[in-house]
């Protein structure tokens, strides 16, 4: 228990708190015409940004200096059974004050007999005087009980829930200029998005790309955001409540963005208040890229690191070739293709600079490791499909063969090409406008009849049961490994 403070004890508190300040004031006070003095040595701007300079360094040196001096000084008079004012300080405290306002006396002295310039000087006693005002608030701060340690019965046991954080990369709040400009500087201010030397993107990006890529982007979003919001969201939501269904009780699940809203912090806090001290992270990317995952990886292990109580992190593995990944990928095609008779099969992924491949980024090798594996399940000749990528930006060489310029080319000697989108979760922009409408247009304007589009997974039954099987699996191995050690 915290010992009783007397009324004695908090009338000499609020003196020493008083005391400090009304001297922080004088010296802040003093320092004026130490200003004015200055200005006419070293000039207005010289002069104010020493002053302020001296001020800020003082009020960090009040907070965290002066602050732990005036706190054990609190801490002397609290434990006083009858204190008297001139107990407000130690003996020791009472001789630092005299020397420093001798020596205060000494630097004015000899800056009026010009042996140094005013501004120095105004800075020093500026700095010294938002230092004591800035510590004088621990006298006054109301210091709360302790917390209580010791008791008779065990923590009741609180339910044990597996979290489980899905991620997507991410969507503008708004189909609107400002909200664009938002999400791609921080889409594309992300070091392992684009590989550039700092200095040099900050200025491209903010004085040549957002200007003007923005405003379009913004009029491509206006095509496809609903009542609901952005398309990306809405099946984001949409799969994360079907996982957690699929998953049962025994789990939490939230829905995070890597850029944008909801926030990987605000997705952490929503599964510590579930009571989970083991996370699950679930990026919605099934090809591997650093791009994609691996800056997923790296936020959201930046971000529980920064926490008092960060979770114990486990990441789902990509899921390029994962039997029930690629059965769900089947159904969808099956689904769009049925009725129709389709002359060649297009598989569409996220384009990537080559420089990212030749790095070592396998993000190629996935994409070609899933092509395959879809062709193979939907009963394909290697002559009857083709894999192709989409949505490149800048002028650097980028996976080939390019969706627009294949599938365009495609229209001249096939009537009806399916077009297949395995990298893409949910369906967002670059598969609902990019492909579904801007493709579909050019296809038919390039001679061809119909472009049938595959929906994205997003919650698809197949897609939903794979991803909650590794989940599961994950935490089986995590719960076998705790038993053996």
């Amino acid at each position: 228990m915290a010992a009783h403070v007397t009324p004695a004890a908090r009338r000499v508190k609020a003196i020493a708190g008083t005391v400090w300040i009304l001297v922080g004031a004088m010296l802040l006070a003093r320092s004026v015409p130490m200003f004015v003095s200055a200005i006419a040595q070293w000039g207005a701007f010289g002069s104010t940004l020493a002053l302020l300079v001296g001020a800020w360094l003082g009020a960090l040196k009040g907070k965290y200096v002066l602050s732990r001096a005036a706190r054990r000084n609190r801490r002397r008079i609290e434990k006083m059974a009858a204190p008297r004012p001139w107990h407000v300080f130690s003996r020791i405290t009472w001789l630092l004050i005299a020397g420093m306002i001798g020596l205060g006396l000494l630097i004015r002295a000899g800056a009026a007999a010009e042996l140094y310039p005013w501004g120095p000087v105004a800075a020093l006693y500026a700095g010294i005087g938002a230092a004591m005002g800035r510590s004088a608030l621990a006298y006054f701060a109301r210091t709360p009980p302790p917390l209580p340690t010791r008791s008779n019965e065990p923590p009741a046991a609180a339910e044990r829930r597996r979290g489980v954080l899905v991620v997507n990369l991410g969507t503008p709040d708004a189909p609107t200029k400002p909200a664009v400009r938002r999400y791609l500087r921080e889409f594309l201010g992300d070091p392992r998005v684009v590989e550039a030397p700092r200095w040099l993107w900050f200025f491209v990006l903010r004085c040549i790309v957002l200007p003007f890529r923005a405003g379009r982007s913004a009029h491509a979003y206006q095509r496809i955001f609903s009542r609901q919001g952005s398309p990306l969201l809405v099946n984001s939501r949409a799969f994360t409540q079907a996982l957690a269904d699929e998953l049962g009780p025994g789990f939490a699940v939230a829905l995070a963005m890597r850029y944008g809203n909801p926030g990987i912090a605000a997705g952490l806090d929503e599964l510590r208040r579930a009571g989970c001290e083991e996370v699950t992270v679930v990026p919605l990317f099934p090809q591997w890229s650093n791009t994609t995952t691996g800056t997923v990886q790296l936020e959201v292990a930046r971000v529980a690191a920064q926490r008092r109580d960060p979770p114990a992190l486990q990441f789902l593995g990509p899921l390029y070739v994962d039997p029930g990944y690629v059965a769900a990928l089947c159904a969808r095609v099956r689904d769009a293709a049925a009725g129709r008779a389709v002359d060649f099969h297009v598989f569409s992924f996220h384009g990537l600079p080559e420089a990212y491949v030749r790095g070592g980024d396998p993000y190629l090798r996935h994409c070609t490791a899933t092509s395959f594996a879809l062709a193979s399940a939907l009963g394909l000749q290697r002559s009857q499909w083709e894999m192709v990528f989409q949505s490149r930006f800048g002028d650097e060489p980028w996976l080939q063969p390019y969706a627009d310029e294949f599938v365009n080319a495609l229209a001249k000697t096939h009537r009806r090409v399916l077009i297949a989108l395995p990298a893409f979760a949910a369906d967002c922009l670059e598969t609902i406008e990019e492909i579904g409408m801007t493709m579909v247009e050019s296809f038919k304007q390039a001679g061809g009849q119909e472009l049938v589009v595959v929906p994205a997974l997003n919650s698809h039954p197949l897609w939903v049961a794979a991803v909650a099987a590794r989940v599961r699996e994950l935490a089986g191995a995590a719960t076998d490994e705790v038993a053996r050690t």
